[in-house]
């Protein structure tokens, strides 16, 4: 048959006609049989349809791998067809290839693909994996549970493990490891610490089965979440109310669960435990931390929810008045937090001003109706000149904004329509958050809530003093500079002076005292004002603890103009000394002698010597000389120890040792004055009188130093510091340290709540270390230095004297110091947000100290700071803002990343930053203010988040349009 019907009649035809006879076909050489074949018909038979084959189901036609079974199909198809007259070629020749004459649609495709000989094939690594093996139960006493005992345990069986398993070391090494913990939480329920340990021990147990196992990292960190808070409830069924196992449940549950189920799960809690602070500031924080939950009047509601419930415990409950009262003081905190970095500081002044007309001036309510002393005609001039300027559109709602910031802190007074409705707050719109402070122990505590709200710094900040006002206990209370101000205030005779330490005071926010603007000097008076006020309100320690924080901030302002990091406003200088004149000349301060030793302090800052000299003799002569006995310790024996304390400080600081010993060996052997002459007789009736006071003083039993008496000074920490200094000058630093630890071993093993008194020690055993090595550097000290520092700044981690020395310490010894790695642990470890910002200080500090010192070869240009050093800095600034720090929601954090991703990086990676901190503090109004200066392209959308929260708003844009035009 033909492939073709139009052929079929000329096959036909030559399949029966003879093949033509071939000449050379007859050679000899060539015999061949060519006769045709002709196959004989098949015969037909009839079919029936019982006879028809049934259709044969197709079947898929299997790919065979081997080229072989292709080519002999193919080979059998071309004989078929080659004797109907044609062939189909289905084997490809390679041959072809190499043609060129043959066009493209004609030529042959051809799949080609070359292997290089050097090829390898990877392939997985085989490991083997141990399983658990299934066991028959066979009768029934295989299903009764067997006791298990050591001595049957080995018979029992079990699952197998394999020893060729990677991890398998690992995994044994980890349960030993928990078994340990089970085995010591069992035997001591009520050790925090170790139950601590054991939470963040599961952290390694998840390293380890996220390396080993399958699974989602998400569902790992969930389970490792579940898992720490089981934990967690079974430490707080052994230990309820403990502080420190309550917030680390809240710190759990608040990095992995999200804010709806977050607010879900803590509102629960709340109501089963309507005392409890810590889960009331989770329960807050989950809405006022959330972006989409976040604005100004929800969280404000929860804030009153909070301290009326609070209230009502307080009133209904006897027995822990105390503890609520002191609650309400930590929830008032964390309210006026809110409300200053919102930028509602009219509302916050209003919410503060009640609550000491309330509590201080019942009677006089107009006490504290300070008024700003700013004229508005002088806004309104420096805004016309703002406009007049032709900047660029973010400057000029940025300049606006600040300038109104700076001197709009006080709510509107004045007769006459106010343009801004934000500056009419009236006492009944924070009436809901008043409430009465009634224990006299919590007066002080609210003073000093009141004037930190106020930008006003702890002078001295310690941390056991932080803890015992109840403002430790807040992460993200750092949004601005002033509460570093502290490390610029000396406290003992050492130079702790860095100007590679750079505290930025562009970081400040309105209204400020650090900064020359508009409404700088008015605010400063303000908040003097309101210092003085508060203690004229007080009695007792109370108003001495009051008086001398006022007089320690103006030698704090002294001393950063001298060292160029603030500008006194004019004659503000001269202000002071009038101030402090002044409150002398009052009846009742006479003859307090800490105000006079305070006041010799100021004059030292001025640079009077001989007069601060002269004021301390003075006020030595108002206290008779006594016969100092450990039983008979009053407050004038204290305030005497004191001042010679100074007086001996002075004298270091000057470099005159031998007049300090002599005055030292005076006040000891009870004398008038200082000792003529130094000799081993006078030494040694010194050492034994120092030696018999000391021990009196260790075996005396001592209560808890209330808080206002730790802006006062001790008797104990400042006799231990005069026999300190004395031995550091007769024996050595050495011998000096070996008493102090000494004193350190006494109070830890004896006393109970010496916190604030071994912390003041602390201080000065690195003092003492600290001015041994920078007068000795090649004595080999500075590993004690190191030793001391480390454990001193984990047991106090928010002590700013600590952290300043340790920056110091870093800028002198540079790369021979402590690695940085080292640093990073120490300073992370602590979970505290004034040590990890110090760390980022230090960094700082490093890149600052290398362009000041190293100059380029060829250039001669100020070395610039290296990619490492940008690269370091910016994965410190990833591991501090993680999910998991204590500085994830802290706005001086993110505020110093902005910024150094805008000083290295590009705009992108600054706007990328910028989103992330405004997902973790929405409210932080800081934040959008330095996004505009960073990314103007954004302000549109800065803008309408402000306005979303319902943040404080001085211009807004369509005011601004106007003003424009």
């Amino acid at each position: 048959m033909s492939l073709f019907p139009a052929f079929a009649a000329d096959a036909e035809a030559t399949q029966f006609k003879e093949p033509p006879q071939v000449n050379w076909l007859q050679n000899t050489s060539f015999q061949i049989d060519v006769t045709p074949h002709t196959e004989e018909p098949a015969k037909e038979t009839p079919s029936t349809p019982d006879d028809e084959p049934e259709p044969k189901k197709r079947k898929k036609e299997k790919k065979h791998k081997h080229k072989t079974n292709k080519e002999k199909r193919a080979a059998a198809e071309i004989t078929e067809y080659k004797e109907e007259g044609f062939a189909i070629d289905k084997v490809r020749n390679k041959e072809f290839l190499t043609v060129k004459t043959i066009s493209r649609p004609s030529a042959p495709k051809y799949s080609v693909r070359y292997y290089v000989n050097s090829f390898k094939a990877r392939r997985r690594k085989k490991f083997k994996r141990y399983y658990h093996h299934a066991r028959k139960i066979n009768d029934k006493s295989d299903t009764e549970e067997q006791l298990i005992t050591k001595k049957n345990l080995d018979a029992m069986g079990g699952s197998k493990k394999d020893d060729n398993f990677a991890g398998f070391q690992q995994e044994t090494n980890l349960s030993q490891t928990t078994a340990t913990y089970n085995r010591k939480l069992t035997e001591n329920v009520h050790d925090i610490k170790l139950w601590l340990e054991y939470v963040k021990f599961q952290d390694t147990v998840y390293q380890f089965e996220k390396t080993y196992r399958k699974g989602s990292i998400a569902k790992g960190l969930r389970v490792l979440a579940e898992r720490k808070l089981s934990i967690l409830d079974k430490a707080l069924t052994h230990n309820q109310n403990c502080e420190e196992l309550l917030r680390e449940r809240l710190n759990v549950a608040v990095n992995v669960y999200p804010s709806d189920e977050l607010q879900v799960l803590l509102k629960g809690l709340v109501d089963k435990e309507q005392g409890n602070i810590i889960l009331w500031q989770g329960y807050i924080e989950s809405t006022q931390c959330s972006m989409s939950h976040c604005n100004t009047p929800a969280v404000l509601n929860l804030y009153i929810k909070c301290l009326s419930i609070l209230h009502k415990l307080r009133r209904n409950s006897t027995m822990e008045k105390a503890q609520l009262e002191e609650n309400i003081l930590k929830m008032l905190y964390q309210c006026g937090l809110f409300l200053k970095q919102a930028g509602l500081f009219e509302q916050l002044w209003t919410l503060l001003r009640l609550y000491l007309e309330l509590n201080l001036s019942a009677s006089d309510k107009s006490k504290f109706n300070i008024s700003s002393g700013f004229e508005e005609k002088q806004l309104v001039e420096f805004e016309e000149v703002v406009f007049n300027s032709q900047l660029p559109l973010h400057e000029l709602w940025l300049r606006t904004e600040k300038l109104r910031e700076a001197c709009h802190w006080l709510p509107f007074a004045e007769d006459g329509q106010c343009e801004d409705p934000q500056r009419l707050v009236f006492p009944e719109d924070v009436a809901e958050l008043i409430h009465p402070i009634t224990m006299p122990e919590n007066t002080f505590k609210l003073i000093a809530t009141i004037l930190t709200l106020m930008k006003i710094p702890l002078l001295f900040c310690r941390h056991s003093t932080m803890q015992d006002l109840g403002l430790d206990y807040v992460p993200w209370a750092l949004d601005s500079i002033e509460s570093l101000l502290p490390i610029f205030l000396p406290l003992y005779p050492i130079d702790l002076r860095n100007d590679n330490l750079i505290i930025d005071n562009r970081l400040s926010v309105g209204p400020q005292y650090l900064k020359v603007l508009p409404g700088q000097e008015e605010y400063l008076n303000f908040v003097l004002s309101t210092m003085k006020s508060c203690a004229e309100c007080l009695t007792g320690d109370d108003r001495t603890a009051t008086t001398v924080w006022w007089l320690r901030f103006q030698k704090l302002l002294i001393i950063l103009e001298k060292e160029n990091r603030f500008k006194l406003p004019q004659g503000f200088g001269k202000k002071i000394k009038s101030n402090v004149k002044a409150l002398l000349k009052q009846e009742e301060n006479r003859s307090n002698i800490i105000f006079y030793c305070e006041y010799a302090l100021i004059e030292y800052e001025l640079g009077n010597i001989e007069t601060c000299l002269n004021i301390i003799r003075t006020a030595l002569s108002f206290s008779s000389n006594r016969m100092i006995l450990a039983s008979t310790v009053d407050e004038e024996q204290t305030a005497r120890c004191y001042l010679y304390r100074i007086l001996i400080e002075v004298y270091l600081n000057t470099k005159k040792d031998s007049e300090a010993l002599k005055h030292l060996i005076g006040y000891v052997l009870e004398r008038n004055g200082p000792v003529d002459t130094l000799n081993d007789d006078v030494f040694n009736q010194a050492t034994l009188k120092f030696k018999h006071v000391t021990l009196q003083l260790l075996q005396k039993e001592m209560d808890k130093l209330p808080v206002a008496n730790q802006f006062l000074p001790n008797f104990l920490t400042d006799w231990i510091i005069c026999n300190g200094w004395f031995l550091y000058l007769t024996k050595g630093a050495i011998q000096c340290g070996t008493f102090i630890e000494n004193i350190l071993c006494e109070l830890e093993d004896k006393q109970q709540g010496m916190m604030w008194q071994k912390e003041v020690i602390f201080e000065f055993y690195v003092a003492v270390f600290f001015k041994h090595c920078t007068l000795n550097p090649g004595y080999g000290t500075f590993k004690i230095l190191d030793d001391v520092l480390s454990r001193a700044i984990e047991q106090y981690p928010n002590n700013l004297f600590l952290l300043t020395v340790l920056a110091k310490e870093q800028s002198i010894t540079s790369c021979s110091g402590a690695p940085w790695w080292k640093l990073k642990s120490l300073l992370v470890k602590t979970g505290r947000a004034f040590p990890i910002l110090f760390l980022v200080l230090i960094g700082n500090q490093q890149s600052v100290a290398v362009r000041e010192t190293f100059v380029e070869t060829f250039t001669g240009k100020k070395y610039e700071m290296s990619g490492s050093h940008k690269n370091r800095m910016l994965a410190l600034f990833r591991l501090i803002t993680r999910p998991d720090m204590c500085t994830r929601r802290c706005g001086l954090v993110w505020r110093l990343y902005l910024q150094f991703v805008h000083a290295h990086f590009d705009p992108a990676l600054c706007r990328n930053v910028y989103y992330c901190a405004v997902e973790e503090c929405p409210w932080l109004k800081a934040l959008y203010i330095d996004a505009a200066i960073y990314i103007p392209a954004e302000l549109a959308q800065i803008q309408d988040l402000l306005i979303e929260k319902q943040l404080r708003l001085h211009v807004t844009p369509e005011e601004l349009d106007v003003l424009r035009s």
